[in-house]
């Protein structure tokens, strides 16, 4: 073994914070925390020697040698003669098209709704939408998931204001179009106590719950795409609209500006609008306090940036129940 060279899994990521770091495991999807001086270690001295390890280490092996344990007892590190065969994983992020989920209203009127959804969606590449009903139709919604049963649409979840909507109706709804991967019901009265799985109560506002904001670890997305995404671009809102129940297209449910109409604009001319790009790109990176987070690549939290004046950083217009700083959690504090 003193032979060979080491180095992580292509499946494993490192992610340093301002006080400590993570190891991510895509495969598992797990991760492992870490201090930075761990993440320094491993990019130090990646796909190098073992004798060059215990050389630079002869007066520190107990510490090398509770590393190295770390590492192989969680499969973290491959230890081979040709460290060459165990190339990288690329953290290029393409896709072919320039938007991938809509938030619609469905209060929009019926004749542009399917002129939209007939003619033009399945062009745009989306993949999922996400449809709000404030005051919910039955016989609209049904008309709309039966026009989407023949796109190219994927998944639909549904976002439905809790007044007097009959579930069971909805059970049937779900039960005959696959493509609903979910119903949430917004400003509910009561908790989560549906035997309906994929039917979540929840007591926020619309906005609240499109927002994302996160309550614990559970909330983290561990897989690789959404890494690398996040790398370069918001997890949150990147290649995403709204179309409001006048069809205005804006940035997100409560964003003030507007960039065209789908009754009359084409979506992939407006989606090149500078603002809206440049919106996009807005990752944690460029976020005060998300920026020092060792969790920033697979957290999924939508708080609305912005800017005062000059600043280099944009604000979150949340506050996290996380800190980098204390690496506490609100709920245990």
């Amino acid at each position: 073994m003193i032979n060979k060279k080491f180095k992580l899994f292509s499946n494993c990521l490192t992610v340093k914070g301002i006080n400590r770091g993570i190891i991510i495991d895509f495969q598992r999807e797990n991760y492992f925390v870490v201090p930075n001086q761990v993440i320094d270690f491993i990019s130090e001295y990646s796909e190098k020697n073992v004798y060059e390890l215990f050389k630079d280490f002869q007066n520190d092996k107990p510490i090398l040698k509770k590393y190295i344990r770390f590492f192989i007892e969680n499969e973290l590190i491959i230890v081979s003669d040709d460290i060459r065969r165990f190339p990288a994983i690329s953290n290029h992020f393409e896709r072919p098209y320039s938007i991938d989920t809509i938030t619609l209203d469905l209060n929009l009127s019926t004749s542009i709704l399917k002129d939209f959804l007939e003619q033009r969606i399945d062009n745009l590449g989306v993949s999922s939408l996400k449809l709000i009903s404030g005051d919910f139709n039955l016989q609209k919604l049904a008309e709309v998931l039966k026009i989407i049963d023949k796109s190219r649409i994927k998944s639909v979840v549904l976002y439905i204001k809790h007044n007097n909507v009959s579930e069971n109706e909805l059970v049937k709804l779900k039960d005959k179009f696959s493509r609903i991967a979910e119903i949430i019901f917004y400003e509910a009265e009561k908790g989560n106590d549906s035997r309906e799985s994929n039917f979540i109560y929840e007591r926020n506002s619309l906005a609240e719950i499109l927002a994302m904001k996160i309550s614990d670890q559970d909330d983290f997305l561990l897989n690789i795409a959404n890494f690398n995404e996040s790398l370069k671009y918001s997890s949150a809102y990147n290649r995403t609209v709204f179309i409001d129940d006048l069809g205005n297209v804006r940035r997100y449910v409560e964003d003030e500006s507007i960039f065209g109409n789908v009754a009359k604009d084409d979506l992939r001319e407006v989606v090149l609008n500078s603002e809206i790009i440049s919106f996009w790109e807005i990752n944690k990176d460029k976020i005060k306090i998300c920026r020092d987070c060792e969790f920033r690549y697979i957290c999924p939290d939508g708080s609305i940036p912005f800017k005062i004046d000059e600043e280099k950083y944009y604000s979150s217009s949340n506050s996290c129940n996380y800190s980098p700083y204390t690496n506490k959690w609100n709920a245990m504090q």
